[in-house]
């Protein structure tokens, strides 16, 4: 297959896929070259639907990294799309553009992008070769298909069967710069999600070389049963050096000597082969009758792997802080101090305390800096997702329930995650999502300091400090009816309003603290000032979850002690450029704002560009080179501004 037509010529980041790859997939596809349909037919709304409830894990599992990264490439002419294990798409979101030319090319829920059906393309060769991978322009199989850049990565169960793929899709004539690295790290968040929920009846061993990460998607989590390794994900691989059939069914003393003295805490850890670890051991919790669980039987069959079937989660685990160790966390804005020691002071006299902010802006760190600074430390901090669960399961998780309280009932019933908070604080994440009958409910138990579980004859007294927080308008909720208004006056006790991550003062040097946590152990690569300068200036409507996507993107892909120029910056950054700090802080007013800018805002941005551009190839007779460092860009980045519709004309090399 020496003679295929591979590109000659491939953007920095797809060359981390090998030609030999494609090559192979290429071998592959030839064979089906006759039976590959120009347009395929995409599954009825019954089937698709049928296969959406068969993969409702995933789905769940998937949506919150589905919702940063299509905040990320939405100006980018991309698309975030999962697919399931066959390599049909389940889901598409993104740029609005994009996905009317993208539906032309049948890259839309319902098609399948198995390489039999679409040819060599980031899903289906993904599938084939179980490793993430690029595929950029003329690298498809299908001529109709060029049009595309495809970053994709597999998902995988417990046991190391693929599951799914999450992809960035989008305009081959762009750079997607770190757009594989970001489906990567966003594939492993799922896959670490789906783990936690399939395995609530094991013990989770959590462990990494630093402290600091073993609450990312870097960590290495092992899921125990009986003293053997039942299901790992990549990075406990990668941590121990081994693989999946090494790893599975063997007693995790062949790895971990020590590990049975672990305590909830980090602490320190030997390896068998002595490397120094920090590692926890989180003890099962287990859930009502009916969530389904990983097993050893299930995960053996051969077949073509599925995910649970139509089953609700598994129980969020309560997350037992280790005693004031606030260097495990990260720092909280300076500005905030003022405001922190005010809702410390709340929490301590028993009121309780509601967090506001964009999406990303740190509500959960805040809360656990809270509860490491509160006199409820010692407790437990018993964190749970209001969205994440279903109406049908938050009641009981919620408030437990008693032996045979319904049919299905576990023998010995279950706590409840407000039982659980006893002596600790419980945090509501994402209030605004919780169903108006349980409203009612949990104000009562705020109101008399009692819990009474499902089919119990008597309320159960309960202490504990509450921190509730939401992205939504409470009261705008509140106005339309959507949430009780009794119960949001006794939710802000004391409310604090979270800025986002453009607001900081100290924004350049939180930057590069943050580069420097991202590339540990490493030694960080340094930015030169344009681009210490850009970040700064960029309005970040993810706020410092898309500065962490960002940044890792970067340490990733740059050696230590290598430098980071702007044009090394993602594109959507590189544009925002020639805005100043206060226009950018305008169009990112409001979350809403911040997430979906205008098409108003947009055309001022793109004008505010061509003059900046004009202005300086004028000033510099037309010269690309010489305009391109005035403007504290790279040459490239420049050639693209110059190539959209609008721009100033032919000009000198």
């Amino acid at each position: 297959m020496d003679g295929l037509p591979l590109p000659g010529t491939r953007h920095a980041l797809a060359a981390a896929t090998p030609p030999a790859l494609i090559r192979r997939s290429w071998a592959r596809c030839a064979q089906w070259a006759d039976d590959l349909p120009d347009d395929p037919v995409a599954l009825g709304r019954g089937d698709l639907d049928a296969r959406h409830e068969q993969h409702a894990s995933m789905l769940r599992a998937a949506q919150p990294e589905i919702d940063t990264l299509a905040s990320l490439v939405a100006s980018a002419s991309s698309l975030v799309l999962l697919a399931d294990a066959s390599g049909v798409i389940l889901q598409a979101t993104g740029n609005t553009d994009f996905l009317r030319r993208a539906d032309r090319v049948a890259l839309r829920p319902g098609v399948s992008w198995a390489e039999n059906h679409r040819g060599t393309n980031a899903i289906g060769t993904a599938l084939a070769e179980a490793a993430p991978l690029c595929v950029h322009g003329a690298e498809h199989f299908l001529p109709r298909n060029q049009i595309l850049s495809c970053h994709a990565a597999p998902i995988r169960s417990p046991r190391g069967d693929i599951l799914g793929v999450l992809d960035i899709s989008g305009d081959a004539q762009r750079l997607h710069a770190y757009a594989l690295g970001l489906a990567t790290l966003c594939a492993r968040q799922v896959a670490n999600r789906l783990m936690l929920h399939a395995g609530p009846r094991c013990q989770q061993l959590v462990f990494h070389h630093q402290a600091g990460m073993l609450e990312t998607a870097d960590r290495g989590l092992l899921l125990i049963e009986d003293g053997r390794v039942v299901g790992a994900n990549d990075a406990a691989l990668a941590l121990l050096r081994t693989d999946w059939r090494r790893l599975l069914d063997q007693p995790v003393e062949r790895w971990l000597p020590a590990w049975r003295t672990l305590p909830a805490s980090p602490a320190p850890l030997r390896g068998h082969d002595g490397q120094a670890l920090f590692a926890l051991l989180r003890q099962p919790a287990e859930p009502p009758a009916g969530t389904p669980v990983w097993t050893r039987a299930q995960a053996d069959t051969p077949a073509s792997p599925k995910p649970p079937g139509p089953a609700t989660p598994a129980p969020a685990q309560p997350t037992r802080a280790p005693a004031v160790r606030t260097d495990l966390l990260p720092p909280l804005d300076p500005a905030l101090e003022t405001r922190f020691t005010r809702s410390r002071r709340a929490l301590d006299a028993g009121l309780a305390v509601l967090l506001q902010g964009e999406t990303g802006a740190g509500k959960e760190v805040y809360a656990r800096h809270l509860h490491q600074a509160s006199r409820w430390h010692a407790g437990p901090l018993v964190a749970v997702n209001c969205g994440a669960l279903p109406d049908t399961l938050i009641e009981a998780e919620l408030f437990g329930y008693e032996a045979g309280a319904y049919t299905g009932a576990r023998r010995q019933g279950a706590r409840g995650r407000l039982r659980e908070a006893d002596g600790g604080i419980l945090f509501l994440d994402e209030i605004g999502d919780m169903p108006l009958t349980l409203q009612t409910r949990l104000l009562r138990v705020l109101q008399e300091r009692t819990v009474q579980p499902l089919g119990a004859g008597r309320a159960v007294p309960v202490e504990f400090g509450l921190v509730s927080a939401s992205n939504r308008d409470l009261a705008a909720m509140v106005e339309t009816g959507a949430f009780r208004a009794d119960l949001y006056y006794r939710l802000q006790d004391c409310r604090v309003d979270l800025p986002p991550l453009r607001s900081r003062a100290d924004l350049r040097a939180h930057v590069c603290t943050a580069l420097r946590a991202c590339a540990a152990p490493a030694a960080p690569p340094t930015l030169d000032d344009g681009a210490l300068a850009l970040l700064a200036r960029y309005p970040w409507p993810g706020n410092y979850r898309q500065l962490q996507a960002v940044l890792r993107g970067l340490a990733l892909f740059h050696p230590p002690g290598s430098l980071i120029r702007v044009g090394d910056l993602p594109e959507e950054i590189q544009a925002c450029r020639p805005a100043t700090a206060h226009q950018a802080q305008d169009a990112s007013s409001s979350s809403q704002a911040a997430q979906a800018p205008d098409i108003a805002a947009h055309a001022t941005l793109r004008s505010q560009q061509s003059q900046q551009i004009s202005e300086a190839l004028a000033r510099h007779g037309g010269n690309i080179s010489r305009a391109a460092r005035d403007l504290g860009i790279h040459r490239s980045t420049l050639h693209r501004h110059l190539a959209r519709p609008g721009m100033p004309g032919p000009i000198h090399r």
